[in-house]
């Protein structure tokens, strides 16, 4: 899951940022910044990867590898 919090980005960034990079997985628009709180995210452009029971899997900077978190997505449960 991409966490897209209201501070940063507009909604319209984070689609534009899934169409960039062709994302399968889901980009969620934080727009109360609950779940950015929630995984104790900073401030800050990140990818936060969080399996269908809520665990998260990995947390890294916007400058994160497509590939790596598609093969991690494609690995999940």
């Amino acid at each position: 899951m991409g966490i897209n919090p209201k501070t940063w980005n507009s909604l319209e960034d984070g689609q534009s940022f899934v169409r960039r990079y062709d994302l399968t997985f889901t980009s969620l628009w934080d727009s109360s910044d609950t779940v950015r709180r929630h995984y104790g995210s900073p401030y800050t452009s990140r990818a936060l990867l969080v399996d269908k029971t809520g665990n998260r899997v990995e947390d890294t900077a916007v400058s994160f590898s497509a590939s790596k978190f598609q093969t991690l997505v494609d690995n999940l449960e």
